[in-house]
């Protein structure tokens, strides 16, 4: 399946550096269309690029990743180098800014390892959720997305926390049945229930079964507006309430449709992995031995 999306990706390259806007062409753009178990992120480096913050927007981010047919590309994570610590700066497919993407830094941490613009052993990434440590050591890619916070029990069977980013956890039984788009998207746009637990912005859902070795989630991601293969914060999250109601201990082994992903915790908070690859680049990478999901 991978082989065939990385052909297609190809042959839609060239009508993609056709287009322009905010003045810039694309045809400039330097970018790596990478995913983290399923979920799929663009990962733009603005420096190669040529353009700066200021040339960033909702617009232009949603152009870019609507682009691309042969695989939804759920959001686009912009690399700064020009401070003194590297950022990432996040959109989600429809255009919408958000703070954090969990999957989103695992592949920008992996690209930027290789592109020797972090340590590879470890180091920091900026994000609008603040500083994260990351790690590349040894081809494994883990990020720590900070303490779960805001944990609260919301009903019998469902509780929120923030793990950078809002997630309503809901316990069931059978997750296979579950319609997630259906059922995620009421959820996500109820006004009252998202002012209530303080995030009007709207809330990430996820489905949560209990396993013999863990859990296994599905996730309704706002500004994707569908399920995704994989959610990284929404892992976290659901680890997080995992361990908090049923004492499961971390590490946490959470079974995604994109695949398995761990998680784990330290002085840093919430650590995820897993896997993360390339479908399509325009960037000369270095070789790794980052785990592939090919």
């Amino acid at each position: 399946m991978f082989e065939l999306i990385r052909q297609n990706l190809a042959v839609e390259y060239d009508e993609f550096q056709k287009k322009m806007v905010n003045g810039i062409r694309f045809s400039q753009l330097t970018f790596s269309i990478m995913h983290g178990n399923g979920n799929v992120i663009l990962v733009l480096d603005e420096t190669l690029s040529g353009i700066s913050e200021q040339h960033v927007d909702s617009v232009f981010a949603r152009e870019i990743c609507q682009s691309y047919q042969a695989v939804r590309v759920d959001g686009i994570a912009f690399v700064r180098t020009t401070g003194d610590r590297v950022r990432m700066a996040y959109f989600e497919w429809d255009g919408t800014h958000s703070q954090m993407c969990g999957n989103a830094l695992r592949c920008v941490t992996r690209y930027c390892a290789e592109q020797g613009y972090i340590s590879s052993i470890e180091d920091f990434i900026a994000t609008d959720d603040g500083e994260k440590w990351v790690s590349a050591a040894g081809g494994r890619i883990r990020v720590a997305l900070g303490d779960g916070r805001e944990f609260q029990r919301v009903a019998d069977d469902r509780y929120f926390v923030f793990s950078g980013l809002p997630h309503l956890v809901l316990f069931v039984e059978d997750l296979s049945s579950v319609d997630v788009r259906a059922a995620g998207r009421p959820l996500r746009y109820d006004d009252e229930l998202c002012r209530r637990l303080n995030h009007p912005e709207g809330l990430h859902i996820d489905f949560m079964q209990k396993n013999l070795d863990g859990i296994s989630i599905r996730t309704y991601e706002v500004g994707v507006e569908d399920e995704t293969l994989s959610c990284g914060t929404g892992v976290a999250g659901s680890a997080f309430v995992a361990h908090k109601v049923w004492d499961l201990l971390f590490p946490v082994r959470v079974q995604v449709r994109g695949g398995d992903m761990t998680v784990d915790q330290n002085e840093h908070g919430l650590l995820i992995s897993g896997a993360t690859n390339y479908l399509f680049s325009n960037i000369e990478v270095h070789v790794s031995d980052a785990t592939s999901a090919a």
